[in-house]
């Protein structure tokens, strides 16, 4: 399946041109956000009431009914030159055939004063291996606009993008304190954006020192992370606790937590599934596209899931999938989703 860039879509925002339908998915979710939301834009804020509407999916009952959705599409804008319609995190799976089908004739026939976005802030998925529902959904979205995959920007754009953030908040950050900053922060934009609010907000004006980055900056995640699951493998629930409640008293960013441990168990289910296949360490990493400089994972996740069957970390991704989105979508203690999550996979036989 083909896919547009990133630098289409800014080309219909410098136009103002928007095609019927955006479809924005990947790693990245800061940039996934970021460019839904600058889609959105082209409503005026004092003309959203009859414009805009936006629907955030994290049970069934959530998901509109298409023909809900094409009244909203297909009415005329009011003072307004666009209404935009955004559909977050929507699981094809959850569409019977019925719905499923009017989605896509949906799709196809939005008219010029309308766009659809489906943006994918929490969900996620491997295009690869997706269902059918999915893959039809993207093909219609590929056909009618534009569909664009996010992945994790190389490290020098991430730093570019940590000195720019510094700038704006009104301090300096230098190139080695960036580079530093983005490998405590896995080159993920969601984190370097919370680390350089809490950075700034700590030194308030001048250069953002490397004393200040040790001080504030919670010390290799991906560490704490794999400790904890190491505890969670042995039975130790009470110490795998503990080390969450570390990393809340370090003040770590509740979406940064279950970003890591998410992404964990993750490389374990497909290291698992690369060992099923009799695949190397190599080709697995090649297979889910992991970059060079990111390959060492492979590597790490295919040792610690040796012991571990792929129905065990199914249901690991399963509970964490579900706590994730009540993460970003409920109102509920965000420390005591993440622990919730803790206590569930601890309670799975392994």
């Amino acid at each position: 399946m083909g896919k547009s860039t990133e630098s289409r879509l800014n080309a219909d925002l410098r136009s103002e041109k928007f095609e019927r339908v955006y479809f924005l998915y990947g790693e990245e979710k800061f940039l996934v956000q970021t460019y839904a939301e600058r889609i959105a834009g082209i409503v005026p804020e004092d003309a959203r009431e009859m414009n805009f509407a936006r629907w955030r999916i994290s049970v069934r009952d959530d998901v509109p009914k298409a023909s809900e959705l094409e009244d909203f599409l297909m009415s005329v804008p009011f003072f307004a030159e666009y209404k935009c319609a955004m559909i977050e995190d929507l699981d094809a799976d959850w569409l019977d055939n019925t719905e499923h089908k009017a989605y896509l004739e949906l799709i196809q026939n939005i008219p010029e004063t309308s766009v659809l976005v489906f943006a994918f802030r929490n969900l996620v998925f491997d295009v690869k291996k997706s269902k059918a529902k999915l893959k039809k959904l993207m093909e219609a979205c590929e056909n009618a606009g534009v569909l664009v995959d996010f992945e994790l920007l190389p490290q020098s754009k991430v730093m570019a993008m940590a000195i720019r953030k510094a700038q704006g908040l009104g301090c300096e950050l230098s190139a080695d304190n960036a580079a530093l900053l983005a490998n405590e922060c896995s080159n993920s934009l969601t984190m370097i954006q919370n680390e350089i609010v809490k950075l700034c907000a700590y030194r308030q004006s001048g250069e953002i020192t490397r004393e200040d980055i040790a001080k504030l900056v919670p010390k290799r995640i991906d560490s704490d992370i794999y400790s904890l699951a190491k505890e969670l493998f042995a039975g130790r629930t009470a110490a795998a606790l503990e080390i969450l409640g570390n990393l809340f008293l370090q003040q770590v960013e509740p979406i940064s937590i279950m970003a890591a441990l998410s992404s964990y168990f993750v490389d374990l289910y497909r290291a698992k599934l690369g060992q099923m296949c009799r695949k190397s360490v190599q080709a697995t990493a090649a297979a889910f596209n992991y970059p060079p400089n990111r390959s060492f994972v492979m590597k790490y996740a295919f040792s610690d899931a040796q012991r571990l069957s792929e129905r065990y970390l199914a249901r690991c991704i399963a509970i964490l999938y579900q706590q994730n989105k009540l993460l970003n979508s409920s109102g509920e203690d965000k420390r005591l989703i993440i622990e919730r999550a803790v206590v569930e996979i601890a309670a799975l036989e392994r």
